[in-house]
């Protein structure tokens, strides 16, 4: 493994490639490796995007597995671009595609994500309603993509996690106008904000409510910082745009970030504080409705 390797978002989507294609092909690490004439280790490094992926290799795994050309070619192209993702997108001036990634697949790999929300929730912790009444109120405004899109079986995969505690941790800062921007009815927000408060006791999941007393704090915008176990995989930044979503890698953006949310932190309501106003919202929006 080379010294000091960081794997960008660009090689692991190719990573993930090569381990769906090789589950695919019902083949076994030992197997692959007696076919393409090297290690099961190195093929088991390369699904796990733990090294650099070059474009001959994926050829070769490829051509082992029957993958068409018209599946290997994003894949060949996304090794190519992740040695160097400015140059690349400089040369190939936008119009060549490849394999990319979803918000949920980086997650996936992440051990601890921090979030903060404050506009609208995250779709992690959305109810089916507010998610439906969000969606509804963006058409027309916003394309369609499903960049960040969550779908029940990965929010059920993530809420098992925070469930069981240590396989993943997820701190929530939600901005108190989040309570009052009326997504849908009063009782679909209200249902939301008892949800918030049902997840807010998982093991894994801490919500902590920023007020609004507080007045101008640091970095006053939404992002995801998700970061990994892995050495190899630095921690990374998600904002959500138009256009279906911005991804920053580079360490002194991310680590703008990973301040703005420590100090954020530490302004923020304690969590006892911020379940109190949850519920006193969500009484408040049902009494409204009745």
């Amino acid at each position: 493994m080379p010294k000091d390797f960081k794997s960008n978002l660009q090689n692991r989507a190719v990573g993930r490639a090569l381990a769906l294609w090789r589950k695919e092909s019902g083949l076994s690490l030992s197997k692959v490796g007696e076919r393409v004439g090297w290690s099961t280790a190195k093929t088991s490094m390369m699904q796990n995007a733990l090294i650099p992926i070059v474009d001959a290799d994926v050829v070769a795994l490829a051509l082992v597995y029957g993958v068409s050309s018209r599946r290997r070619m994003p894949v060949v192209l996304g090794a190519q671009r992740a040695r160097d993702p400015s140059r690349f997108d400089l040369l190939n001036d936008g119009v060549t595609t490849c394999v990319g990634w979803t918000y949920a697949e980086v997650e996936a790999e992440a051990s601890h994500v921090q979030m903060v929300a404050l506009d609208v929730l995250p779709p992690v912790v959305r109810t089916p309603e507010y998610d439906a009444a969000l969606r509804s109120a963006q058409l027309g405004a916003i394309p369609q993509q499903d960049h960040r899109h969550y779908g029940d079986d990965q929010r059920n995969r993530v809420m098992q996690h925070l469930g069981q505690g240590p396989s993943l941790r997820m701190d929530l800062a939600v901005g108190e106008a989040v309570l009052r921007r009326p997504i849908g009815s009063p009782l679909v927000m209200a249902d939301q904000l008892l949800r918030l408060v049902a997840l807010a006791e998982l093991p894994g999941l801490r919500v902590r409510l920023v007020p609004d007393e507080l007045g101008a704090f640091p970095g006053m915008t939404s992002f995801s910082l998700l970061s990994s176990r892995e050495d190899e995989f630095q921690p990374v930044v998600y904002l959500d745009t138009l256009h279906g979503g911005t991804w920053l890698e580079a360490e002194s953006e991310c680590s703008l970030y990973a301040e703005t949310f420590d100090r954020l932190a530490a302004l923020a309501l304690p969590a006892a504080d911020t379940i109190e106003r949850l519920v006193e919202a969500a009484q408040s929006l049902k009494d409204s409705a009745s």
